[in-house]
């Protein structure tokens, strides 16, 4: 599946979900190798950068037989990954698609008050694609935390022709019906139109606020 793969970060590629769960692990296993004991409570994480530099030129440290070492390590991380992987999405390896592991369910602090406040201010969870190395990133972990959640593209050559996104929404009132209205589009990664000329605005105008100063007493 590795092999066939076309390295996008889909969340409906299996494959996708086989890389990251096996790259965390190669991540694991070189940290474990590597770095020594004493150090390790102070570096929780190896930089990838860093690790693939390691795996393409392995030293001494991977053993007497350096690229044999290498080779093993990530055989094991790949074996820990398919286990962890079978343990968590079950045996049938179609179904570990990147989304499976892969989503973003954004929680509001009110929502550990209780669980209907959560229900009413936490959104969420869709399957996102990309992770913390792709131009959309969208973080290796389970749950997103980071990533673009305001984005516009403006064409300053048509300028009612620019594209942009609001996460969750386009207001912070959970009562409002666009609290919540632009996450689907967020999570499947697309855009809405951002209009500029009075024209276009008008044409989609929902609602007008109008701000009077009071009168002087």
């Amino acid at each position: 599946m590795l092999l066939g793969w076309n390295e996008a970060m889909d969340q409906n590629s299996a494959a996708a979900g086989i890389y990251e769960a096996w790259q965390r692990h190669v991540l694991a296993d070189e940290r474990a190798m590597l770095v020594p004991k004493a150090a390790q409570p102070y570096i929780a994480n190896l930089s990838v950068a860093k690790s693939l530099a390691w795996l393409e030129a392995p030293d001494g440290r991977f053993g007497a037989e350096p690229l044999q070492g290498r080779d093993t390590l990530l055989a094991r991380a790949l074996g820990e990954a398919v286990t962890e992987l079978s343990g968590r999405l079950g045996p049938d390896p179609v179904k570990w698609i990147w989304g499976a592991s892969h989503h973003a369910l954004i929680r509001h602090p009110l929502a550990t008050v209780s669980s209907a406040l959560a229900a009413q201010y936490d959104v969420g969870d869709l399957p996102r694609n990309g992770d913390a190395f792709t131009v959309d990133a969208t973080g290796g972990g389970a749950n997103q935390t980071a990533g673009g959640s305001f984005k516009i593209i403006a064409d300053t050559s048509d300028w009612d022709a620019t594209i942009g996104i609001n996460n969750p929404g386009q207001s912070g009132d959970v009562r409002s019906p666009h609290y919540k209205d632009l996450y689907p589009l967020w999570a499947a990664g697309k855009y809405f139109p951002v209009f500029y000329s009075r024209r276009k605005v008008e044409s989609v105008t929902e609602a007008r606020v109008e701000l009077v100063p009071e009168a002087p007493h």
